[in-house]
């Protein structure tokens, strides 16, 4: 069994984030967002695929709506197995995003 604990931070441009490697075939797996001070609403992906270059498939998407004052944050859970994954941010909006990947094979 292993565990992977990744992050990544973003400043709201759109594109995949850093892809990981999730050793011997992740089956289960939960991708954690929080931004603050936002623009407009911001909508991000799991992605996954079989090699570090694609092609990406996403497995689940949400978004986080736009904020003043505070942060806001979402959780996106995922059931495998795969192996390879990335944040994927859908448009950009003005704000620092953390990014968690916490996995488990």
């Amino acid at each position: 069994m292993f565990e992977i604990n990744q992050t990544w931070t973003s400043t709201g441009s759109s594109g995949g984030l850093t892809p990981v490697y999730l050793g011997g075939g992740c089956m289960d797996a939960a991708l954690y967002a929080q931004a603050s001070t936002l623009a407009s609403t911001q909508s991000f992906a799991f992605q996954t695929a079989q090699e570090s270059t694609g092609p990406w498939f996403t497995e689940g998407s949400t978004s986080i709506g736009a904020t003043a004052n505070a942060s806001a944050q979402a959780v996106l859970r995922v059931t495998g197995p795969f192996l390879w994954m990335r944040p994927y941010l859908h448009s950009a909006s003005t704000g620092t995003y953390q990014l968690r990947l916490i996995a488990v094979g």
